[in-house]
């Protein structure tokens, strides 16, 4: 089963992070005048919209719009910016004037808080597959999109832990957790309490590891939290 080689691959990779400052909530500046492929079309970003949802509507690689765009890892993109989206000729039937309303391809974020450790951050020559969440001991932990729990239990390293495999290919972990309240098999809708915050053996202090997983590759939660 695919949770089970994510449970591996996360057993392998123990990255330890330091306290930082939280990563800017502004994009990097963006420079696509060399990197604008022939066949492609300009987006302007609506409130609301996350990069996930953007590619979404064009039917486009996330990874390839990143690139093309030179987004930084810990940059989130902002309304008004324009996203150049390759291989893309035609524009989605948007109403014109109004923001973008929340829909299914929204993931909201598991907990609010101080990120410690940035996505790829390395130390100690291990870059993190998530990001790291400073939040209250005992605090929520909500799940960040509909799905089906297919892992909970405890990961060495990683402390108790909650896989949850979402459509598409993704899924959503979390990890440093005092206690669990799901268990493998059970069905969850966004937004539903999974979990009391607790700490992970690898961060001093309350937090929580979160990752987003596409076919058990690791992504930028930034680019898919609303």
């Amino acid at each position: 089963m695919p949770y089970k080689l994510l449970v591996l691959l996360l057993t392998l990779s123990l990255p330890a992070c330091a306290t930082i400052d939280q990563p800017s909530s502004k994009a990097t500046p963006v420079t696509t005048a060399a990197l604008t492929p022939k066949e492609s079309i300009s987006h302007v970003v609506q409130n609301g919209q996350t990069l996930w949802r953007i590619c979404k509507m064009y039917n486009a690689d996330l990874e390839e719009v990143v690139r093309v765009n030179r987004i930084h890892e810990s940059a989130t993109i902002t309304t008004g910016q324009t996203i150049i989206i390759p291989g893309s000729k035609s524009y989605p039937a948007l109403a014109k004037g109004n923001p973008a309303p929340k829909d299914n391809h929204d993931f909201i974020w598991p907990a609010k808080g101080k990120i410690t450790c940035e996505f790829k951050q390395k130390l100690n020559g291990v870059s993190n597959k998530g990001i790291d969440i400073a939040i209250g001991l005992g605090q929520d932990v909500l799940a960040s999109h509909d799905g089906k729990v297919a892992f909970a239990g405890s990961l060495v390293g990683y402390g108790k832990t909650i896989i949850i495999e979402h459509r598409e290919g993704v899924s959503t972990v979390y990890c440093g957790n005092s206690s669990v309240a799901v268990k493998t098999g059970d069905t969850v809708k966004q937004g539903m309490t999974i979990a009391k915050a607790g700490q992970t053996p690898r961060q001093d202090g309350s937090n929580l590891h979160f990752e987003i997983r596409r076919k058990n590759k690791p992504q930028n939660p930034l680019y898919y939290l609303n």
